[in-house]
């Protein structure tokens, strides 16, 4: 395991991670960042903690969001296998 700090919202958090995911949990924090100040732009929210919640609920979303779509496209390209399978096995 390997401890890095990351920062969000002008705070500092130690976490531990694998050397392979320290760049992504890096990316990960821009993100919410990025995302942080998308909403305090958009809209007068002033606590830090609504803003970070807003980014939970917005990043929580979207990757419902994805997930939802991803399982869907595996479903579908299966079922597609299974057709051709089936097709293949009956001539």
């Amino acid at each position: 395991m390997k401890n890095i700090k990351v920062n969000i919202s002008g705070r500092e958090y130690p976490i531990n991670v694998t050397p392979e995911t320290a760049a992504a949990m890096e990316r990960a924090a821009e993100m919410v960042n990025q995302q942080a100040k998308q909403f305090e732009a958009t809209y007068a929210i002033g606590d830090p903690r609504d803003i970070l919640a807003m980014c939970a609920l917005q990043l929580a979303y979207q990757n419902l969001e994805y997930t939802e779509t991803y399982t869907e496209t595996i479903e579908t390209n299966l079922r597609a296998i299974e057709s051709a399978w089936d097709s293949k096995e009956n001539t």
